[in-house]
Order: C-alpha cells, then structure tokens, then sequence
C-alpha cells in the first residue's frame, strides 16, 4: 500500500474516535454532573475523578498525540514492511482507547453523585477484542511492504593461513541514552512528588524501564575468528553472536533507521534482524539461514571485508 493511504488508514482511526467522544460529550454535556468518574478499580466502582472540561480535553489531547505519533512513524516508516505493523497497531490503540472514552461519558450521564457511577469489567474484555479486531482489519488492508533487497557482497581481506586479526568498535546513541535519561529522571520525579498509591507504582516502573534501556544505548562490535559478536558496552548478557560457520557474506550499506526498519534497538523485520542505534553506516550480513543481520557502526567497510576474508579462509582449508 502506498505510504499515504498507508497514512490515512494509520490517522482515520483517531479522527473518528475524537468525533466521537466530543460529539458523545457534547451532547451529553448538561447531564453530566460537575464532577465526572474517569477511573475505575477492580470492582469496577469509580476511584478517580475530573471536571467536565478537564475529562473532555485530556481525551481529545491523548487521541490526538498518539494520532500524531502514529501517523510520524507511518510516514517515516515509507515502505518498509514494519509500517504495516504501526498501522495496525495505530487502528487497534484507537480503539481501544475510544471505546472506554465514549463509554465512561454514558456511564456518567444522569447521575447525581459521580461517586455511584460504575462500570463492569467485561467491558475490559469487549474493548481489547474490539482493539485487536480492528488491528487486523487494518493489518490486512494495509498490505505487505516492500522488501529490502539482500546486500551484495563486498570485497574480501586476504588473509594468511594462522594469521589472527580482529576488529572491533563501539556505537554509542545519544538519543537513545537521552530518552533513557529523560525516562528515569521523569519516574524520579513521579516518585518524589506524588502520592504514593497514585504516583509510586508508576514511577517505579518509569524507573526500572529507564535503568534497564540505558546499558543498550551502547554497543560492542567485535570481528574476529569466532565470527561477529554484538554486545552491550556494561551488560555481558543479551548478546547477538553470530558464528564464523553460520555467515555467507558480508557488506557495508547505509541504513535509515526509520525507513528501513522503523526505530531504534534491536529491529526484527521479514528476513532481517538489525541492532540499529542510528542511522548512516552499517554491517550487513548474511548467514546461510538466507536471514540478513544489520549493525550500525562506523568503519563497516573494514569490518565486512574481515568476515568475508575469514569466510573465505575458512572455506579454502575445509
């Protein structure tokens, strides 16, 4: 599908969904108490509450952030196959989240104390259904991508029978650190300034989320006998090892981290995997499985010939 219908199917879901609520509100306005129930516990009774105003424009701004995000990544996306699933994924958030938007708008109307107004949990049921319903309604009209085609084989480094060599660099990404960062810094500030039953749980986990992104903002990349390792530059574990016996060729190509595979970290695609930290040069290489494995790291140029003079070298003494 192109890139802009692609577009349209990723935003169309939100449009409708703010129509929705606002026309569901609007109308439902001078029913609704001052005071309305925007949350709701396990037993389904109302534990949060906001002002009519304030309940309509933070649902408005939510549908429409995440509609903007999600319409960005589509189009960044172009036509690599991973926009397919950011179009899916954008149709099933919408209506997901639009769903109990409208409904707690009804749930509210006629009520003279917001306090009594609940909602049952089979609702939680019907609104994931619905969500992954329509993400496969949207998986399906969207269609496959195009596919990257695999890189060619770049030149090999003679080397001599028993001669070691290795090469190795390391990636780091400011944005991913940063965003890391920002991550941490906001669960900090959630745990020191809130509440702890409405702020703690979830700073916390802003917390641990951000602590755990931080150590894979940097990489190493190592060449040598054993073939390609990929690791964290703190963590020893996770780590991407691809051995000597398992790679066919290798190459150096540039990378456009959104275009090609969507994002940043590690990027699984149809046929390729990719450790994907920027966007510019990269290793490319291919294992005899026919799946393509993709590092962003300066100076691939010399480590693509490495592997392919070790490939060769390996093959001329079988």
């Amino acid at each position: 599908m192109p890139v802009i219908r692609r577009s349209v199917l990723t935003t169309a879901p939100f449009v409708v969904a703010i129509a929705a609520y606002a026309v569901t509100f609007a109308v439902s306005y001078d029913r609704l108490p001052a005071r309305i129930a925007t949350h709701f516990g396990a037993d389904g009774s109302a534990d949060d509450f906001m002002s009519r105003t304030g309940a309509l424009w933070s649902g408005v701004g939510v549908l429409a952030g995440l509609g903007l995000l999600f319409t960005a990544l589509t189009v960044l996306s172009k036509k690599d196959p991973g926009a397919r699933l950011t179009a899916a994924a954008a149709v099933g958030t919408a209506v997901t989240l639009g769903y109990p938007l409208v409904l707690t708008v009804l749930a509210n109307r006629d009520v003279r104390d917001s306090a009594d107004v609940s909602l049952p949990l089979w609702h939680i049921a019907v609104l994931l259904l619905a969500g992954v319903a329509a993400g496969a309604l949207a998986w399906r009209l969207a269609g496959p991508g195009t596919r990257s085609e695999p890189a060619v084989a770049g030149p090999s480094m003679t080397l001599a029978e028993g001669e070691a060599v290795a090469w190795s660099r390391t990636v780091l990404s400011r944005a991913l650190l940063l965003a890391a960062g920002a991550i941490v810094l906001g669960g900090v500030l959630a745990m020191a300034l809130g509440s702890w039953q409405a702020s703690w749980p979830a700073g916390l986990a802003s917390l641990v989320l951000g602590l755990v992104c931080a150590p894979f903002a940097g990489v190493r990349v190592t060449v040598d006998r054993r073939g390609l390792t990929v690791a964290s530059t703190v963590l020893p574990r996770p780590r991407l090892a691809l051995p000597l016996g398992d790679i066919v060729s290798a190459a150096s190509v540039q990378v456009d981290a959104m275009g090609d595979f969507g994002g940043w970290g590690y990027r699984i695609r149809p046929g390729r995997r990719g450790v994907v930290l920027r966007s510019g040069e990269a290793l490319s290489v291919r294992t005899a499985a026919g799946r393509d494995y993709v590092i962003t790291v300066d100076d691939s140029t010399t480590a693509a010939a490495l592997l392919n003079g070790l490939v060769d070298r390996r093959a001329a003494g079988a």
